[in-house]
């Protein structure tokens, strides 16, 4: 009976990965390999954690999803995704197969965010909702506490609430890189113990810690490359421990990565070409004052100076300018909305039109609509590095390019910028004073890694795929049918061609299907209930 087994590495990049395997210093998935078939990933648009692994666990694009970040913009304000129970579809990887008998285990990905009945057993990932509803059945997470000394979800991230399994926030950098690896590692005992413990067909992991390091370590090669090296022990660890030669095993990243030097500041490019503005008389003005002075301190190297001088001021006038020094987030601002045209939120290149009938003070009349889009991205790819006067290739999108042509969600971007080589990074604050600024640590890029090793898999083989193909094939495997909503397809050529999986051909269902098969489950359950209710009544 063939198992799947697939290990997220959150971040990994095949130019990392390629460079240390040609240096023999990543010896196991140098194996798999050359015994396996391997290749690109092309993420989602934008190629962040949220809505990647979404897309992954389900085949279906953002247009499908009905979200395309971490946020849901509802008019203009912008709350997490996972609060809105429109957007929790059970239409996962390990959803469909626990619908069809399937036992499985999915561990530590953060598109878990409720721990849910399914049919084995879960542990929430990064961005859980609910710290009482961590794992599934709800005694694992004892479980889990006594096997790894305390199982711990994540280290804190800036911006996200503090939960108890939260590891406690790193003082030092030392501090940090120490504890997101004692989390790994607590993160593999705990997926190796389910797995030789428990039964499975099929089980999933997602490892964050090469997003850790790499976001904060990419100038750091040594420590970048001796992440990757830990990742590979536990390839090792993973596999001679649990898997057996029924196992297909899938090695897979939500996106690449690289360098975080040049940084687009999207609001001042917008607020400079006159799409957004601010209520001047309250903040605009103020901003631009300290816009210069900033300016200045930075140019004239007056950094220590100007530090000094302001720790000889009383504390509450001190603070008072360190806060108007410091740039401010879109919802820190006053935003003249009758004539604002357009305006960012989030660092995932997302830009949203103000339409007159769509949103709440729109100021864009319909029949402009496309108009002022062409404009925006006319002058975003006409852009050029202050430092060496060459043209940005500035990669813009439309919404229709991403999620298809005739999504009608009007709370989705209307233009998205990606991350590339020569834009590393999205930055929404507004008072940087620039359009293009500079920046350290490193940042997300569109493609991933792919790997696929085990029975019936080609060996030595080089396919590119994308992060929608995922889903669709694991269904395949398994001899299950395929929604036909979702975007991916199946990759065929990855399989050997005597193998059954490449005899078999793909079979495509409405997605009613498997909504069928949980509506009869919810039948039975209301049937044992109301029997079991009977029995206790006596009457039966």
């Amino acid at each position: 009976m063939t198992k799947v087994l697939i290990l997220g590495w959150d971040g990994a990049t095949w130019d990392t990965a390629t460079r240390l395997i040609e240096e023999d210093r990543m010896p196991n998935l140098k194996k798999l390999v050359k015994n396996g078939t391997w290749g690109i990933l092309e993420s989602s648009i934008p190629p962040w954690t949220i809505p990647a692994w979404n897309i992954l666990s389900t085949g279906l694009n953002p247009g499908k999803l009905g979200f395309a970040t971490f946020f849901v913009r509802q008019g203009y304000e912008f709350k997490p995704y996972f609060l809105f129970r429109q957007f929790q579809i059970k239409r996962n990887i390990w959803d469909l197969l626990s619908k069809e008998g399937k036992r499985v285990i999915v561990t530590n990905l953060p598109n878990l965010h409720i721990a849910c009945e399914i049919n084995g057993y879960m542990a929430c990932g990064w961005l859980f909702s609910d710290e009482n509803n961590l794992t599934y059945p709800l005694d694992l997470r004892e479980e889990l506490d006594r096997i790894c000394g305390g199982y711990e979800v994540d280290i804190v991230i800036p911006g996200f609430r503090i939960g108890s399994k939260y590891a406690k926030v790193p003082t030092s950098d030392e501090e940090y890189l120490s504890k997101s690896r004692e989390i790994l590692e607590k993160h593999s005992k705990a997926f190796v113990y389910l797995l030789k413990h428990k039964e499975w067909d099929f089980a999933f992991i997602a490892f964050a810690e090469p997003d850790r390091a790499q976001h904060r370590f990419w100038d750091n090669p040594k420590i970048v490359k001796e992440t990757y090296q830990i990742l590979d022990q536990k390839l090792d660890y993973i596999i001679d421990n649990v898997i057996d030669n029924d196992t297909i095993v899938f090695l897979v990243s939500d996106h690449g990565f690289g360098s975080n030097k040049r940084i687009l500041n999207v609001n001042e490019f917008l607020m400079r070409e006159g799409y957004l503005k601010l209520k001047v008389e309250r903040n605009g003005k103020r901003l631009n004052f300290f816009n210069t002075i900033r300016k200045v301190i930075r140019e004239l190297k007056l950094i220590s100076i100007a530090k000094r001088t302001l720790n000889l001021l009383p504390s509450k006038i001190r603070e008072g300018i360190l806060k108007d020094l410091h740039p401010k987030s879109i919802l820190e601002v006053e935003i003249d909305w009758e004539n604002t045209k357009c305006f960012a939120n989030g660092v995932f290149g997302d830009i949203y039109l103000n339409v007159k009938g769509r949103d709440p003070q729109g100021s864009v009349n319909p029949e402009e609509y496309d108009t002022i889009r062409d404009e925006i991205i006319k002058k975003l790819k006409s852009l050029k590095d202050p430092k060496t006067g060459k043209r940005l290739n500035i990669q813009v999108f439309k919404r229709e390019d991403i999620y298809g042509v005739g999504v009608q969600n009007k709370e989705l971007p209307d233009l998205v910028v990606l991350v590339n080589e020569d834009i590393n990074g999205i930055n929404p604050n507004i008072g940087m004073g620039e359009v293009i600024s500079y920046g350290r640590g490193g940042n997300h890029r569109l493609n991933g890694i792919f790997l696929a090793y085990g029975p019936g898999i080609k060996k030595a083989q080089r396919v590119d795929a994308k992060i929608y193909d995922i889903a669709p094939t694991i269904l395949h495997i398994f001899g299950l049918p395929i929604p036909n909503d979702m975007n991916g397809r199946v990759l065929m050529e990855i399989f050997e061609e005597d193998s059954e999986f490449a005899r078999r051909k793909p079979k495509y269902v409405d997605p009613s299907y498997y909504e069928k098969g949980q509506e009869d489950e919810k039948i039975k359950k209301a049937l044992k209930k109301a029997i079991k209710n009977l029995k206790l009544k006596g009457k039966i």
